[in-house]
């Protein structure tokens, strides 16, 4: 790969303020939603205002998910904001995705959900026509993928992977034979590629594998194709987390998915990256401040809050009713650790015993989103995990096969550590890559 930098931001979510955010609906809507759909718009503001600052690097990368739910009112707003950073300097790429057209685009005004004006997909080349596709040596008409030499030998794969009268997710035989002619003139001009697509080709933990909207849909057919056919690494964004991964295809060719977080919600990370003699760099970025009332809470404490409050308002709305449900909701929000080992007959180390299991389930959740998940070997965490799973051995292994899809076995204990706990050997927020390897 030659020599490059940029910026890397997702999941943008921007959502224009003036259509209604606030009120008894969108405070219950709010309940289960991981990011800020509010204050999203001084986010983005501030972040490209920080962004603004560093002269030394131009390119920024956003790959879908501009807007709250494809208001054609936040697309307006958001594209003033990428405006007012390209006349600072900077040269942007993004592409959509499912929350940038359609027609379920909502806002909130007294208490109230009320339907406003969407987003056409036909019309997203025109609304973003300065930022990839004014400069895309070709588009693909029916996705809207495009490509673009984003430096001097140096192209840019934009695949849509969201599109009308396509699987949400997917990538079909006519977007593989559109990619295979552009991936075929890159390499005949001699050209390096890189990707991005809005959904991780890669499960950013193992467990996603098992989740059918968490990873590109046969995600390990794309990732050989774009490995065999010379993308050495793709940006991706949709599951709000930081994660870094490899996939090795059949031929021995080795691709690395980089996905990154949610910008507006926590984790609230952007990134840099920098290519220099084949060395990916990637550093990783919080949001920074936006004019918030943090309450006296630290930003990244702020941001965890909320998505904590929603991890456990989901867990609690799967149990939301009378009878059995209403006994388990009752159980699951008071019983510690140490008195669910005991029913369990798991020895459970003294340093979490006291803690609810529900708080230890929220705080495993944002860590898995954050990247470098702590629950590794050796921690209380991991062992008293490790020691459940041995109770359920048993039934464990009659659910194996049963996950086990298109040649890949499932071995669900080791999937559901690595997911907790990161043992991949390097970051998943700061870490040097090198490509040649």
């Amino acid at each position: 790969m030659k020599n490059i930098n940029f910026y890397l931001l997702t999941d943008t979510h921007y959502f224009e303020p003036s259509l209604g955010a606030s009120g008894k609906a969108y405070d219950e809507y709010m309940k289960r939603e991981q990011y800020f759909m509010a204050e999203s718009s001084d986010i983005v503001s501030a972040t490209f205002e920080k962004l603004a600052e560093d002269k030394s690097t131009e390119l920024v990368i956003i790959p879908g998910d501009l807007t709250k739910n494809g208001e054609i009112e936040s697309h307006k707003s958001f594209i003033k904001e990428l405006y007012k950073l390209k006349e600072a300097g900077k040269r942007i790429y993004v592409i959509t995705a499912g929350h940038d057209f359609g027609e379920k685009s909502r806002a909130f005004v007294g208490d109230e959900c009320v339907e406003v004006e969407g987003t056409p997909f036909e019309i997203i080349p025109d609304l973003y026509r300065d930022f990839g596709y004014a400069d895309a040596l070709a588009v693909d008409s029916r996705t809207l993928s495009y490509v673009a030499e984003v430096e001097k030998g140096i192209r840019m794969l934009a695949i849509n992977c969201d599109s009308p009268g396509k699987q949400k997710g997917s990538i079909d035989d006519g977007l593989y034979g559109w990619m295979k002619i552009q991936l075929d003139e890159a390499k005949a001009e001699g050209c390096s590629v890189f990707a991005i697509c809005h959904y991780p080709v890669i499960p950013s933990v193992p467990v996603f594998d098992l989740v059918g909207d968490a990873k590109l849909r046969d995600w390990r057919k794309a990732a050989s194709f774009l490995a065999d056919n010379g993308v050495e690494f793709i940006l991706t964004g949709h599951m709000h987390i930081q994660s870094i991964n490899e996939f090795v295809s059949e031929k021995g060719n080795k691709i690395y998915d980089i996905c990154t977080s949610c910008l507006v919600g926590s984790p609230a990370k952007y990134r840099k990256i920098t290519v220099t003699d084949s060395v990916m760099k990637v550093q990783s970025f919080d949001t920074p401040p936006f004019g918030a009332d943090t309450k006296g809470l630290t930003l990244q404490e702020y941001f965890d809050k909320q998505f904590d409050y929603s991890i456990k308002n989901r867990i609690n709305g799967a149990l939301n009713g009378g009878g059995i449900k209403k006994f388990a909701r009752k159980i699951l929000n008071k019983i510690t650790v140490g008195t669910l080992g005991r029913l369990l007959f798991v020895r459970v180390d003294k340093s979490i015993k006291n803690v609810k299991f529900i708080d230890l389930a929220g705080e495993i959740g944002i860590s898995i989103f954050k990247g470098d998940m702590p629950y590794v070997e050796g921690n209380p965490v991991h062992g008293a995990f490790s020691k459940a799973f041995g109770r359920f051995r048993f039934i464990i292994k009659k659910a194996e096969p049963k996950l086990s899809k298109n040649g890949a076995e499932v071995n669900l204990t080791e999937m559901l550590l690595n997911t907790i706990g990161n043992n991949k050997g390097y970051s998943d927020n700061n870490t040097e890559i090198n490509l040649g390897k």
